[in-house]
């Protein structure tokens, strides 16, 4: 009979799984739509639909590197989450703090100040999730428990996970129905004002966890758990009838739980006691 912690181990394993798929499928979008994606370019950089099939072919490499070639994915995993932030700094802060009658951030930003603190969000989490995945291929994590890239994903995962919390709070925008979230999206279960709230408290919670380095494993499985359900209720049945949304803005949200999987997959387990300051990766000591 398999043990549960074997099965939770199995499933911690999808972390990279989860975590590619956003990075495979986003670039095809970047060929199959070049002048399109390339409006998302700041007007001031130039060569704008050179820098869309660029980023396209970097990202779709770097993926199919954490997906198939785990043992040389920790450099194109570093620059990947590199690549990334720049997203979130060049484009995210850009139009978040744009100026009023900036054509180019006012098309963009289709769901409002609350909507487009989410998307940056968003990206920021992949890129810290990206880090994540990378740190644990590190000579150095392998040998010692210890790497700043990993410490540097782990700390940008975890203040993503506290704003998604903050917001829940601030902004009910991520309780399906309730705008600027779609209307069209539904949530089977009853009493969306508890699940709102309870999960901003979760998220909230758990981040800290994550951010001051204390029962992370446990805080990053449950996060995984939760942000993985919480995506199959809320976008599976829309996913039914309208397969063509398959790849929306959604999969960030499981590259996220990826990386949440990742690191906690990454942890030690019960058994182990973590030996090192909040800012450091732990270092895995047997508790007898």
């Amino acid at each position: 009979m398999l043990q549960n912690d074997t099965i939770m181990d199995r499933f911690l394993k999808l972390g990279p799984f989860l975590l590619s798929l956003p990075i495979l499928i986003y670039p095809v979008f970047h060929f199959l739509n070049g002048p399109g994606v390339a409006t998302i370019v700041p007007p001031w950089i130039p060569w704008r639909l050179f820098w869309t099939y660029f980023t396209g072919v970097t990202i779709m490499a770097a993926g199919v590197a954490i997906l198939f070639f785990k043992k040389h994915a920790h450099l194109p995993a570093i620059l990947l989450g590199i690549e990334i932030f720049l997203f979130v700094v060049l484009i995210h802060l850009f139009l978040i703090f744009h100026k009023p009658g900036d054509a180019w951030a006012e098309r963009l930003v289709v769901e409002g100040f609350p909507g487009e603190l989410n998307n940056c969000f968003k990206d920021l989490g992949l890129s810290g999730a990206v880090f994540i995945f990378a740190g644990t291929l590190s000579e150095a994590w392998r040998t010692s428990g210890r790497d700043n890239v990993l410490v540097l994903g782990r700390t940008i995962l975890a203040i993503c996970i506290i704003a998604f919390g903050v917001l829940h709070f601030v902004y009910p925008v991520f309780a399906p129905g309730i705008p600027p979230m779609f209307e069209y999206v539904g949530f089977l279960i009853p009493g969306h004002a508890f699940w709102v709230y309870s999960t901003a408290a979760a998220l909230v919670c758990a981040g800290v966890s994550i951010l001051i380095n204390r029962q992370t494993r446990l805080a990053a499985t449950l996060i995984g758990i939760m942000m993985l359900l919480f995506d199959l209720f809320v976008w599976g049945p829309r996913f039914v009838s309208h397969p063509g949304e398959l790849a929306g803005n959604w999969l960030k949200d499981l590259g996220i739980v990826g990386g949440a999987l990742i690191l906690a997959g990454a942890l030690p387990k019960a058994g182990y006691v973590e030996e090192a300051p909040s800012c450091e990766s732990p270092r895995l000591v047997h508790v007898s």
